[in-house]
């Protein structure tokens, strides 16, 4: 594949894999204003995003197995038409219950592409390019916790919360045409049976010792970060005081380091073994832990500094460990794909609930 070709492909499987964190983390800063608009609890507009996870994650080990047996091409097309459709509904909401039947609707779209990247790229690519691709893509997804806010925030500023989800259908609506064009079916074997027989697959993925491990240690590793993610905003602005604008600064560092981890990866993988750069990542992730658990409380920038090496080796493991996941499967790819991306955001959960109850 010509170099031009092929960045346009990574482009393009970076934008589907962004799907969920362009529906959340634009949508966020126009939770409280729904709330006041609609004279609703907080806690109410907050089922429109506690439900958008519940339903993205029961369907990501749907479509799994539904790509394994019909192909890639359909669940990705048809997950992102009822993502565009779902995120049309909600723009024109007129009561938080609504929103929240959209917005369920939104999160069963999202599970469609979202769990379509890592099929296509273990489809397409083997080897160094495969892990030099998972990099670029991680690289450009650390993107997104830095300007999807701040384009949510704009929205609110000059239109209104309903700009938030007219910019993200037709963000949608544009992936949906260049996945139209651009995406051809890479999956060769198919799978048969009927839809119980499809999710009973996922019991010979649990049978694949090295295949559970590999997710299991990936859990590891991203864990502590999905944890800072957390309670970030409560160290950062309760505890040493600082101002909104100051965290907003430190986060967005913590996401250039991530993203600085994956560009590393793509450099360091032609002259290291995949064991051995992976170990250096958890040695690293560890330094970085000990320096917040030792130090982290002197002051902000001890902490920010070992949050700092933590999220930079999360970053540069991340599309390692990804890579070592599905090179331990040879069929059910779309299944085995479709768990990494639910697992991740299971620990993230775990790992978030657990953080944020002992800060109560």
């Amino acid at each position: 594949m010509k170099s031009n070709g092929r960045s346009l492909y990574v482009v393009f499987l970076a934008g589907i894999a962004a799907v969920p964190a362009m529906a959340t983390d634009m949508y966020l800063a126009a939770m409280p204003v729904l709330a006041r608009q609609w004279g609703v609890p907080d806690s109410r507009v907050a089922l429109s995003l506690v439900l958008w996870f519940v339903s993205f994650s029961v369907f990501l080990l749907i479509c799994g197995p539904l790509s394994d047996k019909h192909g890639r091409r359909p669940v990705l097309l048809a997950g992102l038409g009822l993502f565009t459709v779902g995120t049309v509904a909600c723009s024109l909401a007129t009561s938080v219950s609504q929103l929240i039947a959209f917005r369920i609707l939104q999160g069963i779209g999202a599970a469609g592409p979202s769990s379509m990247c890592m099929a296509i790229c273990r489809d397409r690519y083997e080897g160094v390019q495969r892990k030099h691709v998972l990099a670029w893509i991680g690289i450009i997804l650390g993107l997104m916790p830095m300007i999807a806010p701040s384009i949510g925030a704009a929205m609110l500023r000059f239109a209104s919360w309903r700009g938030i989800f007219v910019t993200q259908a037709i963000l949608a609506a544009a992936a949906l045409l260049v996945s139209w064009r651009l995406y051809r079916e890479t999956a060769v074997e198919r799978v048969s049976g009927r839809f119980l027989a499809l999710m009973a697959r996922y019991g010979r993925l649990a049978k694949n010792t090295r295949y559970v491990l590999a997710v299991t240690v990936m859990g590891l590793i991203v864990g502590p970060f999905f944890g800072f993610i957390g309670f970030a905003s409560f160290v950062y602005t309760k505890i040493y005081g600082l101002s909104n604008e100051v965290f907003g600064l430190l986060f967005g560092l913590n996401a250039l380091m991530g993203m600085s981890g994956a560009f590393a990866s793509t450099r360091i993988t032609k002259w290291m073994s995949d064991t051995a750069l992976l170990t250096i990542c958890m040695v690293g992730g560890l330094l970085g832990g000990a320096v917040v658990l030792l130090w982290g409380g002197w002051h902000y920038a001890t902490f920010a500094a070992g949050m700092c090496l933590v999220t930079f080796f999360c970053g540069m493991s991340r599309p390692l460990s990804n890579h070592l996941i599905l090179e331990q499967v040879r069929t059910d790819i779309g299944s085995a794909s479709a768990f990494i991306v639910f697992y991740h955001f299971m620990v993230g959960a775990v790992c978030m609930k657990i953080v944020t109850a002992s800060w109560r």
